[in-house]
């Protein structure tokens, strides 16, 4: 209206304008309103507006996302009584905004470690103690489900990854050209390499928080997954420099940090190995543990593939790599997938002739307690039933 000339002539709204009006209605309507729904039980409005909210979120810069994005962390700090899927509209939105807003990335490790707290340590029995990062929407009775939200915004963060490097690649191409400005060919190289490992290790330590977890179902079967698409990225990567200069020139301090990361004593691999003991020694249906085990030995595969990469650029570049990394055997895990899905299934198959046969036994000791001539249904009333029939 205000732009068209009935209204007086008066000039179009600038884009500037328009994006304050976006973010105004986004701060002061769409955010208050889902928390209200949310709070009021109108939990499908609640994921509705919460819905709409993102979308706008998607369509705003990165400078308009900052109050959005407090709000989104504060909202996580209060506890309510909500479903789980409002909680997970709810993380979903915070993991995006922080993504969007381009600033450091420590809300998706908080929830993490606030996971790792409620699930509970796959490998350490211990009573649970003050809640790290205190984000009370996360409950204890959803957190295995609300993990999947976490691992779908790591998911797209890799995918993110797997793009800048291929950036990376094109800039490392460009400044080896010989009619190149060297120095500032070089600079623009690492700064990109820079972004690219302070990203990368934020992801590993994401991921090792919940392979330390005890996370179960679809979510560990997508965090395995996960890990087997950081390994190949990661493969692609250390390939990356072995194509400089034969690998003479060896790897950078900030992929000799990252591949301890990754491979250390305190790295994702251990703890990887970790969650495939927890996932084999739990409880389960054989059926799901023939579905993660066909998962192991694609991981095995990409996870040997990257540690020979790193074996042969070692050697190349005459630097010794294998000090950052903490080697094991991984067959076993195979191995050992395959003998428990057997065994449960023999499990379930005994029990379920026992049952069977109890089934049996009490179909006997019921025929031997009924009277002969009592508790046959549909028997027939005699004929002139009743006193003084006819």
């Amino acid at each position: 209206a205000a732009a068209s000339p009935a209204a007086g002539g008066s000039q179009a709204p600038t884009s500037v304008d328009v994006l304050a009006l976006a973010e105004g209605h986004l701060l002061r309507e769409l955010l208050p309103l889902a928390e209200r729904l949310a709070y009021d039980d109108s939990h499908r409005e609640a994921e509705a507006a919460t819905a709409i909210a993102a979308q706008l979120c998607a369509v705003l810069p990165a400078s308009r996302l900052k109050r959005p994005l407090a709000w989104s962390a504060a909202v996580l700090r209060r506890e309510a009584h909500l479903s789980t899927a409002v909680r997970k509209a709810f993380l979903a939105t915070h993991l995006r905004l922080e993504r969007a807003s381009g600033t450091h990335r420590a809300g998706s490790l908080s929830v993490a470690k606030e996971l790792h707290h409620l699930l509970g340590d796959n490998l350490k029995d211990e009573e649970p103690g003050e809640r790290p990062e205190k984000l009370e929407m996360l409950e204890e009775g959803s957190a295995n489900s609300v993990s999947a939200t976490l691992l779908e915004a790591v998911e797209v963060e890799l995918g993110e990854l797997s793009q800048a490097y291929a950036h990376l690649s094109r800039v490392g191409e460009a400044a080896r050209r010989p009619e190149a400005d060297d120095k500032e060919a070089e600079r623009a190289a690492d700064a990109l390499e820079r972004a690219l490992c302070d990203r990368y290790t934020q992801v590993v330590s994401v991921l090792r928080l919940l392979l330390k977890s005890q996370i179960e179902g679809s979510p560990a079967q997508g965090l395995l997954k996960l890990c087997t698409a950081l390994f190949k990225q990661l493969d692609a990567v250390f390939k990356g420099v072995m194509a400089v200069d034969k690998g003479k020139k060896g790897a950078s301090k900030r992929l000799e940090a990252l591949l301890s990361h990754v491979c250390g004593e305190t790295g994702v691999t251990l703890a990887m190995y970790g969650l495939l003991s927890f996932s084999t020694s739990s409880e389960d249906t054989a059926a799901r543990v023939v579905r993660e085990a066909k998962l192991v030995p694609a991981l095995v595969f990409a996870l040997e593939k990257f540690e020979a990469t790193v074996v042969k650029l070692s050697k190349t570049s005459e630097r010794d790599l294998l000090r950052f990394m903490k080697r094991t055997t991984a067959r076993d895990f195979k191995i050992q997938a395959e003998e428990v899905a057997n065994a449960i299934r023999r499990k379930e198959d005994k029990a379920e002739k026992e049952k069977e046969k109890e089934k049996g036994k009490g179909k006997k000791r019921k025929a031997a307690a009924t009277p002969k001539g009592k508790g046959k249904k549909g028997k027939k009333k005699k004929k002139g039933g009743g006193s003084g029939g006819a």
